[in-house]
């Protein structure tokens, strides 16, 4: 009798037991669930980045934005820099919209389109009013919008005389490294990439050439419009612009290939309205 009493205490314990090791797999479940919810989040998270961006600017001129979206290959339809003369502090979360924002104005060359990312931007827009900017980088990723954080620029009063053209180079390279092959491989010399930045400001035209011209030998002192680029010492030349229908005022970028060690000297020149303008001479060192 004591020994069925003893079996039938054990079947009714039993399930009792188990109880602590249901619970603890449900437990183990539920955690692995949001363990692989935060890990799909975390690997189909997007960033975008700020790349560069004028400080200033001035009435009625172009500036020019830089930036990345970055994540998990896919096409998106929007990305902007969206500005405006009123700050909107703080993270801006993924459900904002730019239409929840303060900002009004955008640069529209990627407004919409199909794009495929990663992939990195550069885009345009004529700044008007003076006064101080604020502005995101901001895309829209599989219905979700990614922001940058906010910064400012100011857009101060043209100082270029009516009628006035001028080009400016904006971050003159001071040296390059050129990259070297082996010894024993002839043309040892890879040659090293040097980016130029510059800038064509002055009442709206289109124009057909623009270049940074350089060379081994110095051509010192102040070009004249009258100046054409054969006339210089300056034997090569930055061609992404050299040829072609350019609506200015605009900022350019273009790079060349160096592959002989020495200083160069260089400057960049517009054709405008049969007119040469030149800045000064800048030069780098090539080694």
């Amino acid at each position: 009798m004591a020994e069925e009493n003893s079996a039938n205490d054990t079947q009714i314990k039993l399930p009792q037991n188990k109880l602590p090791w249901i619970i603890g797999a449900i437990v183990l479940l539920v955690a692995g669930w949001f363990s692989y919810k935060a890990l799909i989040s975390s690997v189909e998270d997007y960033k975008v980045t700020l790349v560069d961006a004028p400080k200033q600017v001035e009435s009625n001129a172009i500036g020019t934005f830089t930036w990345r979206v970055d994540g998990p290959p896919t096409t998106i339809n929007h990305t902007s820099v969206h500005l405006g003369t009123t700050s909107n502090l703080g993270d801006l979360g993924k459900e904002v919209k730019p239409a929840d924002t303060k900002y009004t104005e955008m640069v529209s060359d990627f407004a919409n389109g199909n794009y495929n990312i990663p992939l990195q931007f550069v885009g345009n827009i004529k700044m008007m009013g003076v006064g101080k900017y604020y502005f995101r980088v901001h895309a829209s990723v599989k219905d979700k919008n990614y922001w940058s954080d906010e910064y400012s620029l100011d857009v101060v009063k043209a100082t270029t005389v009516s009628g006035e053209y001028r080009v400016t180079l904006l971050y003159p390279p001071k040296s390059v490294a050129l990259n070297v092959l082996p010894k024993d491989i002839k043309d040892a010399t890879m040659g090293g990439v040097v980016n130029f930045t510059w800038r064509l400001d002055g009442p709206p035209a289109t124009i057909n050439h623009t270049a940074v011209h350089f060379g081994l030998v110095s051509n010192p002192g102040i070009l004249g419009q009258e100046t054409v680029p054969a006339d210089t010492k300056y034997t090569d030349m930055v061609t992404d612009f050299a040829k072609g229908n350019y609506n200015i005022p605009l900022q350019f970028v273009g790079n060349t290939k160096i592959t002989t060690a020495g200083t160069y000297y260089f400057r960049a020149h517009a054709m405008v309205a049969g007119k040469n303008i030149w800045t000064d001479e800048f030069s780098f060192t090539a080694k």
